[in-house]
Formats: C-alpha cells, structure tokens, sequence
C-alpha cells in the first residue's frame, strides 16, 4: 500500500463511437497505471451510451482487467444499483473477487440519469427507495445470510468484500453508520468548500462498529491544457446535464468558469496541486480518484497524464507509490 494515501484514477470509458477498441484501451490504461504504482483503478458504469461512456457492464471488464494486471485494486465508480438485481450482482461481484485475489472495490450509487431509468422500467423518482432495498438485499448476500427459507447462501462467498463496499450518495450518516466507504465529487450546484463539510459529516457521524476505518475516495476530474476537442466534449457534457435537468441555470460564456463550476481542475502543475490541497485531507484509508480523460482524449495523452500525476502532482500531496515504478510484482 502506497504512504500518505491511495492514489487511483478513474475512467468513464469514453469514446466519441461503438468502437470495441475503447475496451482494449482501457485494459492498456490499466497495465500502465499498475507499472506507474497507481494504488486503484475504477470504472463508471454508462447505460446505452449516455454522456459517450461505453461501459454498462463494469464487472465484465474489469475481470478482464483482473487477468492482465497482478497489483492494483479495481473499483466500481459507480455501479447504479436500482437497476441491478442484487443477488445477480452479488454473484458475478463474488466471482470476480476470487478472480482478482480481493482487488475488488465495490462502488455503488442510486445514479441520477432519467432516460435509462426509462428503459429499465425503474421510476426515477423511486430510486432513492429502490436503492435502500436493492442495498439490504446485496448486504445480506454478501454478508452470507441466508437468502430463502430453504438456507440457500450465496456462492462462491464473498470474503471481506462486504468490508469494501463504497457508497456515493449525500446521505453520509447512513454510510457511516453502515460503515462503508464514502465516495464524494465536486457538486455544480455547490461551493466547493461543501465537500469539505460532507466529509466532515461523515467522519463525525463513523462509529467503527464493525471493525473497519472511516474512508473515503475523493474523486476529481483533472486536466491540466484543455484543449479544442476536450472544451467541445464539456461543453456537449454540460448542454445533455441541462437537458435532462440535472445541471440548473445557464452555461457561462468564460470556459473557466464552466470547468470551476464542474470542480474540473486545470493549468500548471503547481496550480492543481493547491487547489487539490483546498480539499477534503486524506488519511492512509482515504483514495484520490483523478479522472484524466473526455470522450476525446487519446489513449497516449491519458497515459501522459497518469506519468504526470505520478511524478509531480501526488508526491507533492504527500503520496509515495507502495513499489517502483515499472514494478508488477
């Protein structure tokens, strides 16, 4: 485990076409962050390619990522469990685990897009509800409850994974008390001092009743020379938040101000390490999960971005990587 903190990256999957490649790319980032010494790799979950991201099942990938990497942990960033039938879950995210030796961070949120609840046949409305549910029921799988009257368990178990269930969700009382991870990411709607806060809440309201220490994953999208293509990839971003009405009020003319507003970090180096500093501190527990990419981000620019990550700007938080880079083993 690295000192100071975990360092991870997270990627959406994107890709501006139905193009298989943004798979093998994502396998290719993967095996690059490992050799850099990244801590934790995550992926989102994107339903018929909303917002570009092309990833709807994220445990399928990163099985494939498990048997190409030795090291690294794998996280779900996040899995949107109103629309998952939570046994099944259980099931592939046990197998999975076994596959990847305990790598798997299991990261779950209630989602926010209207249009695939739609789909789903979920009411969007009720997803706060149907989360609550489907979460007890994926805990007592997990846990190795019995799941009928007959006694049948889930199986394979899951060992310690229910110790690595992450939540991203404002409602930071109820993951502390159920003592899971917290994972936070700046709110357009918010100032940016109220992650601080969330997270605040959260340690004050951990109890450790069940044995496992408050943690938290900071996510933050960062870019340090945003160019053309990836100002049109924000802005396309921001006008579809707008249009199914989770991003309120007007685009500002100034870009700046737009990637602000999106906790988007971006300049110099020494830019973003400070405004990484104005954030929630991190413990030996917490992960800083840094997203790199917009839909057209090449593949060689994302893995210039972790080598930048990893030599200048996590060092100068405080982080140091657990081997040497380019080490696997």
């Amino acid at each position: 485990m690295s000192t100071g903190f975990s360092l991870g990256f997270l990627s959406r999957v994107y890709s501006p076409s139905a193009d298989p490649k943004v798979y093998r790319d994502t396998l290719t980032l993967f095996k690059a962050a490992e050799e850099l010494g990244f801590d934790s790799g995550w992926v989102a979950q994107h339903h018929f390619a909303s917002e570009h991201g092309r990833l709807p099942s994220p445990l399928v990938l990163l099985a494939a990522i498990a048997q190409r990497t030795r090291r690294i942990s794998l996280g779900t960033g996040i899995i949107v469990l109103p629309q998952e039938a939570p046994l099944r879950l259980a099931e592939d995210a046990a197998v999975l685990d076994l596959l990847c030796n305990g790598r798997l961070e299991l990261g779950l949120g209630a989602g926010f897009d209207p249009e695939t609840f739609l789909a789903f046949g979920r009411e969007h409305e009720a997803r706060h509800r149907d989360y609550e549910q489907h979460l007890q029921q994926l805990l007592q799988a997990l846990g190795n409850a019995p799941l009928a009257d007959n006694g049948a368990r889930l199986l394979p178990r899951a060992n310690g994974l229910s110790h690595r269930v992450w939540e991203a969700t404002s409602r930071v009382e109820r993951v502390a008390e159920r003592g899971h991870g917290l994972i936070m990411a700046p709110n357009p709607h918010l100032p940016a001092h109220a992650g601080v806060e969330l997270v605040e809440r959260y340690r004050n309201a951990w109890t450790g009743d069940n044995g496992t220490p408050a943690r938290v994953v900071r996510v933050q999208a960062l870019l340090p020379s945003p160019g053309d293509a990836t100002r049109r990839d924000i802005l396309a971003y921001v006008e579809r938040q707008q249009r199914i009405g989770v991003f309120k009020g007007a685009i500002d003319d100034n870009f700046d101000t737009t990637l602000e507003r999106l906790g988007i970090l971006h300049g110099p180096v020494e830019r973003i390490v400070e405004q990484l500093q104005q954030g929630p501190a991190l413990t030996a527990h917490d992960h800083l999960i840094l997203q790199v990419q917009t839909v057209s981000t090449p593949l060689r620019d994302a893995i210039h971005a972790l080598e930048t990550l990893r030599e200048h700007v996590a060092p100068a938080l405080g982080w140091q990587p657990a081997r040497p880079s380019g080490a696997l083993s």
